[in-house]
């Protein structure tokens, strides 16, 4: 199984609740596990100006690559600085590679990526661009016709449900803890969970929602968001998923993709454990998990 992954993803952005640090720990414990090794790494290349002004309005596009504090990137709530709007920007190509070479070779996991609150005329909750939006879009100019965005990020993906709300070719798919950051857009499906909800809840109303995205969409590729922030003892959110939880949550996604033949590129979310211990093995598990579907 391939990795997408660059070290410039590792941004320094200061005392902040979002751990950049993780994506070189996931790294590391992939590797001392021989899940991962040089042959399987895949570098991304930062997408053109013109490819992002597919995802982004002119207006933005020249804030952010001139690292300029306006309206439209002031949402962020990020430092508005090179190195963090550049890693967001390579990582719309990171992700667009792990669904390129997920539709080829069934699964890949991009180690970054899932910057999905982030709008085409601003930022938002972390996001400056958003990667799910480019990679889809991208993916859908190369021939693939039917995509499935399956988001289980502990917050609703509303960059990428409001971006696609008229594009029938993307189904958009969101459980979340519904009284909660952000505004909610309406995604294709949504499933908003009260404050407390646990495993066996949030897997019972995941199921009936994967059933009907295989079984009624029958998508020709998946984008899995596959956020570790639904996890208890996340600082942000008052869901109750144990790593157990979550480790069953990606084998339910990903175990029915692989039955009904359908690639499958994940990226990583959010994630702000107490501990970034916790988050970088609930990401491992994600890799571990589809490590033995592929």
């Amino acid at each position: 199984m391939k990795f997408v992954y660059s070290p410039l993803y590792k941004a320094d952005i200061g005392f902040h609740v979002f751990p950049t640090e993780k994506y070189d720990f996931i790294l590391q414990r992939l590797r001392a596990e021989g899940l991962v090794d040089d042959g399987d790494m895949v570098a991304p290349q930062r997408p053109s100006d013109e490819q992002l002004r597919k995802i982004v309005t002119a207006e933005y596009l020249d804030d952010l690559l001139n690292y300029r504090m306006t309206e439209r990137t002031y949402p962020s709530e990020m430092p508005v600085n090179k190195d963090i709007i550049d890693a967001q920007i390579l990582c719309c190509g990171g992700s667009f590679l792990a669904a390129q070479i997920a539709f080829e070779h069934g699964m890949c996991y991009h180690i970054g990526g899932g910057f999905h609150h982030a709008f085409a005329d601003h930022a938002e909750g972390f996001c400056y661009l958003n990667d799910v939006v480019f990679s889809a879009v991208m993916m859908l100019e190369h021939r693939v016709e039917k995509i499935a965005v399956i988001d289980c990020d502990l917050h609703q993906g509303n960059g990428t449900a409001k971006f696609f709300e008229n594009e029938h070719r993307v189904f958009t798919f969101s459980i979340h803890q519904e009284h909660l950051y952000p505004v909610k857009q309406k995604s294709d499906l949504d499933i908003g969970l009260r404050g407390g909800a646990g495993d066996d809840e949030y897997l019972k109303e995941l199921k009936g929602a994967v059933d009907h995205i295989f079984d009624k969409f029958n998508p020709q590729l998946v984008i899995y968001v596959a956020g570790a922030d639904p996890y208890v003892f996340d600082q942000l959110g008052n869901l109750q998923l144990t790593v157990e939880g979550l480790k069953r949550r990606d084998e339910l996604v990903l175990q029915r993709a692989r039955d009904k033949a359908v690639p499958v590129a994940t990226v990583l979310a959010g994630g702000y454990a107490e501990n970034v211990e916790d988050t970088v093995e609930i990401h491992c598990n994600t890799a571990r998990v589809m490590h033995g579907c592929s």
